[in-house]
């Protein structure tokens, strides 16, 4: 099964070509299989890959860069007998920018148990306060306080609590966590491991996205490695005899599954839709029991303030928006890829770092975000949000220039949420298809 992106980065990187050489070369026609029944081709909005466009998922292993010579090679060999597995790409991770100075917090060298052994004699009060005077927040967009969101679960009372990493990246244009998974899996571990310390809970499950089942040896290597050395499965002396584990539950590919609660209902084998919250997760989450739903991001963060200490974090980026955030940039740039910067960094300067020229306007934070012009250049990226020169992003960045029409992009969004409707409300996919249909 071929699924292509058509995301509007994939659009303008060569995707209606690529697609051409698919039907021409599988003999299916999009949307549909071919008549021997070998090969499935189908369109998706985003796989994760907005980086190296055109790409493609067979068999949902990745495939990037594609051209009509590529896609012949690949389909041959295919036809050949070769596995998807055997011939796709390596994917590059494409980290573009640190901090100078040795500054960046999310790619240092990560020794395997360093969060953990700085927890030694630490309370989850303890924890708890590191992550308020850190200011640590949710990095999946919501920019919630992960304190407030631990310390709140940790105060209910339940033998069984769970700890969730949402890597369900989803929106358009955002590829930060992927990068994370592939390169940071222990810091995403020990700072799962360090939440759920600090709320009581012993079992932590990673929901990784379809899209993402590629990754899902690698994080599983991790996690059997973490159990090899006594960290995960079994007491911890030197924490109290604490014992946490940690499962990989794939998820299917729905774009509605990032928020939540949609994701704890797909967990329990349901429908993945927005729960209506008489409960949040904190008291009632999965199984009905005290969970933290978290990103990939921001538990690896986590682990980090953890491991270098609070005051170097507050060293980082500006007061009240302390450290540093991972933005996934793409579009009309020379190097689109994956840049760490510390909050406070302006659009302008992100624009100049990724190569970017002519540009006409940016969209923040993926199609659900904002659409900016070249007026708002000198706003900084930062998480005080209400002071009219900062302005949030949760992970996407992508930059298009005076070459592209609006109209063709805006098109383009209002054709993914007509296929990727949020599903809280009946009509939201229905007006979303009257409104690109008008």
């Amino acid at each position: 099964t071929i699924y292509l992106n058509n995301s509007i980065t994939s659009c303008f990187k060569g995707y209606s070509r690529v697609l051409e050489a698919l039907e021409q070369e599988t003999g299916a026609s999009v949307g549909s299989v071919d008549r021997t029944g070998t090969f499935g081709l189908f369109t998706t909005p985003c796989i994760g890959l907005n980086d190296q466009e055109p790409a493609a998922l067979i068999n949902f292993y990745p495939f990037i860069h594609l051209n009509a010579l590529k896609v012949r090679k690949i389909i041959e060999a295919l036809k050949a007998g070769a596995q998807p597995e055997d011939i796709c790409d390596v994917i590059p991770e494409n980290i573009r920018y640190l901090p100078p100075a040795s500054r960046t917090v999310f790619f240092r060298p990560f020794e395997m148990g360093a969060t953990l052994r700085r927890l030694e004699g630490a309370t989850p009060e303890d924890i708890i306060q590191w992550m308020q005077k850190a200011e640590l927040a949710g990095r999946g967009g919501a920019f919630f306080p992960t304190w407030r969101k631990w310390d709140t679960c940790r105060k209910y009372n339940s033998d069984v609590k769970f700890i969730i990493c949402n890597a369900d990246e989803g929106e358009p244009g955002t590829f930060k966590d992927r990068v994370l998974l592939q390169t940071q899996a222990p810091s995403l571990i020990e700072g799962m491991m360090m939440a759920g310390y600090a709320v009581g809970a012993s079992y932590g499950v990673i929901y990784l996205r379809g899209e993402y089942r590629w990754l899902e040896h690698s994080l599983q290597e991790w996690i059997d490695a973490y159990r090899a050395k006594g960290y995960l499965g079994q007491a911890i002396d030197f924490l109290g005899g604490f014992t946490f584990d940690i499962r990989i539950q794939m998820g299917a590919g729905a774009y509605v599954c990032g928020e939540e609660t949609a994701l704890l209902e797909s967990m329990e084998g349901n429908r993945g839709e927005p729960r209506t919250k008489w409960f949040f997760p904190v008291e009632k989450g999965y199984l009905l029991r005290p969970t933290v739903v978290n990103n990939v991001e921001t538990f690896c963060a986590a682990a980090r303030i953890v491991e270098m200490g609070v005051d170097a974090w507050l060293q980082r980026g500006i007061p009240g928006s302390p450290g540093t955030k991972l933005i996934s940039v793409s579009g009309d740039v020379e190097k689109p890829g994956i840049y760490e910067i510390e909050w406070g960094m302006t659009i302008h300067e992100l624009l100049e770092r990724a190569g970017a020229e002519n540009t006409r306007f940016i969209q923040f934070s993926g199609p659900s975000g904002e659409t900016l012009s070249m007026d708002d250049k000198y706003q900084r990226i930062s998480m005080l949000r209400f002071t009219g020169m900062d302005i949030r992003c949760g992970g996407s960045f992508m930059a298009f220039s005076h070459d592209r029409e609006i109209v063709d992009i805006l098109l383009n969004f209002a054709d993914f949420f007509t296929h990727e409707s949020c599903g809280i409300a009946p009509l939201a996919g229905r007006e979303t298809s009257s409104c690109n249909d008008s």
